[in-house]
């Protein structure tokens, strides 16, 4: 039986055992620069199937979606966080490459207004490919009729000749999934 302790970790719903949820370990990833790396492990969704249409139409970059089976998003590339938003559920980092890389947790999942979502990075922050950088409570998005699907994009594909989708059948997080092309 585990043992509850009162006070702070009886309010956030954690025990002191319960160290995943708050310090997640980093995944491997392969040294590849052109790489995208899986944020999440899971079912690969094409963008052009994914229910949100500013996805879909490619408005916000070449991509991929991924059907999460875990609740941690790791960082796709190594970079600078440039952007993330209050409600915690998206980062835009900036890769060594070049890369302008969008990672998006969940669609319509703004709604929540940040309930259930943990962000591990800030804005300005350096992190590693494989690094975690949010944490997401998938039965609360599903709860509320909201599609857990993470979205990966590379918002500047127009800087490179090409950006290309490399992933077949289910995927590890830190797998490359998209791939830029110099």
């Amino acid at each position: 039986m585990e043992r509850r302790y009162v006070g702070l970790f009886d309010k956030l719903g954690l025990s002191l055992l319960d160290r995943s949820r708050t310090n997640p370990k980093p995944v491997p990833t392969p040294e590849d620069p052109q790489a995208v790396l899986a944020p999440v492990t899971g079912r690969p969704i094409a963008l052009e199937d994914v229910s949100d249409p500013a996805f879909a139409e490619g408005l916000l970059g070449v991509g991929v979606g991924i059907q999460p089976a875990g609740d941690v998003a790791y960082a796709p590339v190594s970079g600078t966080v440039e952007a993330d938003v209050k409600t915690r559920h998206a980062l835009l980092i900036k890769a060594e490459s070049g890369a302008e890389v969008l990672l998006h947790v969940g669609l319509d999942s703004v709604n929540l207004r940040g309930e259930g979502f943990r962000q591990l990075v800030r804005k300005g922050d350096a992190v590693r490919a494989g690094q975690p950088v949010l944490g997401f409570d998938r039965s609360l998005m599903t709860s509320r009729g909201l599609d857990d699907t993470v979205v990966v994009t590379v918002t500047n594909p127009d800087d490179f000749a090409s950006v290309e989708v490399c992933c077949e059948g289910d995927v590890a997080a830190g797998s490359a999934v998209l791939r830029c092309v110099s």
